[in-house]
């Protein structure tokens, strides 16, 4: 198998983008909406900053289901909220009804309320990580579903990637498709795939 694997054609890499993930840390001392701010913006980045739906369901399993800080204030009621670390994202999760007339924002049970920002809650700080999605051709006559030739062919992406000065500390996994397959067949003679590293 190690011969028949020197025959797999690695195409040059076709289409790469980079996207943020935040990476959520949880704080069990309960600090008022300021200083939490302060503790993530000294030893994280910031408080939480929710993206998307992806983003917020890791902060839940990062933070559990209790009472969690958010980076979203707002200076006036009514006024609108914005996000500690200034991003522009629009995604929200409000409880039905919410929010009312506090100034911060909260993560309970999975849904958002607005608290007093002098209450002292347990609170969420995040930092950036990179996620890059590189689309690859691989031709091969080869079994591309099976185990131990994706292995072959990460670790040869992995020899790639490093030669081209990617950090030694990128982690790459396969990226499974919305039909739960990793590779897509475009004619009989190459099958795509994508490939997710992270770093």
């Amino acid at each position: 198998m190690r011969n028949r694997l020197q025959f797999l054609l690695f195409s040059a890499l076709l289409h790469m983008t980079t996207s943020r993930l935040h990476e959520f840390v949880y704080v069990s001392e309960p600090m008022n909406w300021m200083n939490a701010q302060k503790y993530c913006r000294q030893h994280y980045t910031d408080l939480a900053t929710v993206d998307d739906q992806e983003d917020h369901d890791q902060l839940l399993k990062t933070a559990g289901m209790g009472h969690v800080w958010l980076g979203l204030s707002r200076t006036t009621y009514p006024g609108l909220y914005a996000w500690s670390d200034q991003s522009s994202s629009t995604f929200t999760q409000w409880k039905p009804g919410k929010p009312s007339d506090q100034l911060c924002a909260k993560v309970y049970e999975g849904v958002w309320y607005d608290s007093r920002c002098t209450n002292s809650n347990p609170f969420a700080c995040y930092f950036d990580r990179k996620r890059q999605i590189v689309k690859l051709e691989v031709k091969s006559s080869l079994n591309l579903h099976d185990l131990e030739v994706m292995n072959k062919i990460l670790a040869k992406v992995e020899q790639i990637l490093k030669e081209k000065g990617v950090s030694g500390e990128a982690k790459l996994s396969w990226r499974t498709q919305s039909d739960g397959n990793v590779f897509q067949t475009k004619d009989q003679k190459s099958v795509a795939t994508k490939q997710t590293c992270v770093s």
